[in-house]
């Protein structure tokens, strides 16, 4: 099982170096009025079942999944599920509003 968690800094590094899938969890209202950029949106009660084919639409070569909800309680679970098929996953620790907040300080 392949599940990492990682700052927000960590995830400019993975964004820059690694071909990612940036998976927005929050309510779709929320992923329309802002989110973290590069990231799609998707209903983390599916997810399970609609990956295959968001990698087929995006890449099929992504070498890691990367999820965010709001605080990284929802993305930390859904990752954990997503590892136990053997997807390369992680959860952005702190979600949303921690990235916003290392935003902030530049």
């Amino acid at each position: 099982m392949k599940l990492k968690l990682i700052s927000p800094e960590d995830l400019e590094t993975y964004l820059l170096h690694y071909n990612c899938l940036l998976i927005d969890l929050r309510d779709k209202e929320d992923f329309q009025n802002g989110h973290i950029p590069g990231a799609v949106w998707a209903d983390w009660e599916k997810l399970d079942t609609n990956i295959k084919y968001m990698l087929d639409e995006y890449n099929s070569n992504i070498e890691w999944i990367i999820l965010y909800c709001d605080r990284g309680n929802i993305s930390l679970l859904t990752a954990r599920d997503l590892a136990r098929h053997g997807y390369n996953v992680i959860s952005l620790g702190g979600g949303y509003n921690n990235w916003q907040k290392h935003m902030n300080m530049f």
